[in-house]
């Protein structure tokens, strides 16, 4: 198991893959490599010789971008090796919905809410959402700070001239959608069908809104911490290649922190209350 998880800590970058930036190109290899070779994980000796056999022109391009970088081989094959073995352990924090319900059940007395599915699919219950907002609430009231648990608009933020305006809804905003300190979403799935393309669209969702706070960030200098919980062990055990992107997301800075499964009892807390000590709104 990988040190930050042996550690009991929480899922944030190691320092080894931590200095290639959002934009950075490495990224993007590592995203055509990962289309490339699908589910595989190739090692350095594997990189580039197989590519001498494709013949699409878009293929030839990145064989030829990689050849003229060499340096760039090993850490990429290191990489998709440490994508691959964190994903596995993100798996294994994860729960069953029976097991988020009794997590929920023993620091709240209120009733679970379902998601508004139809009637013949699977009524899949808020766990891992009213999870989130009992303990955020708590610490933040401890603290006397305020926070928006459940957002009916966009948040944004400004800076001199500048205007960011979130492109959707998020599910929390520290400590209000105005001007934020941080930001989260949360991707709970349940039940006993296999996990589908709305893995692979909660994904790209998360990848958006850290692109543009990131993009926000470079130009203006503001700084929003972003955040993604992600829950449900039998649906995303069959994305495994989903999982593995939001460790992309991770690893990318694009998100500030991967929350999984049971570290919602653990780590949130603690995130949160780092939030509450560091707030400076007046």
């Amino acid at each position: 198991m990988t040190e930050s998880l042996q550690t009991g800590g929480s899922m944030r970058r190691l320092e080894g893959f931590a200095s290639p930036s959002w934009d950075d190109p490495f990224w993007h290899a590592v995203r055509m490599l990962v289309d490339i070779f699908k589910r595989k994980v190739p090692t350095e000796d594997e990189i580039l010789p197989p590519l001498l056999a494709w013949e699409e022109q878009q293929v030839a391009t990145f064989d030829s971008y990689l050849r003229r970088r060499s340096a760039l081989v090993k850490p990429l094959a290191e990489y998709l090796s440490l994508r691959a073995e964190l994903s596995s352990d993100l798996l294994g924090l994860m729960r069953s919905e029976e097991e988020a319900k009794e997590d929920f059940a023993a620091i709240s007395t209120k009733q679970l809410q379902s998601y508004g599915t139809q009637m013949a699919h699977h009524q899949s219950s808020k766990a891992l959402v009213a999870t989130v907002e009992a303990i955020t609430i708590e610490i933040c009231a401890r603290h006397g700070k305020t926070v928006n648990v459940n957002p009916q608009r966009r948040a944004s933020a400004v800076a001199d001239d500048h205007l960011w305006v979130s492109p959707r809804r998020l599910d929390g905003a520290f400590p209000g959608l105005s001007n934020p300190q941080a930001l989260w979403e949360i991707k709970e799935y349940w039940g006993k069908t296999s996990g589908g393309s709305k893995m692979s669209d909660a994904i790209y969702e998360c990848q958006l809104v850290g692109t543009e706070l990131r993009a926000f960030e470079a130009l203006h200098g503001v700084k929003i911490k972003h955040y993604a919980l992600l829950d449900g062990r039998h649906q995303w055990s069959a994305r495994i290649s989903d999982l593995r992107r939001a460790v992309d997301l991770l690893y990318s800075g694009l998100l500030d922190e991967l929350i999984v499964g049971r570290e919602v009892l653990t780590t949130w807390p603690k995130v949160v209350e780092e939030l509450c000590l560091e707030d400076v709104t007046l």
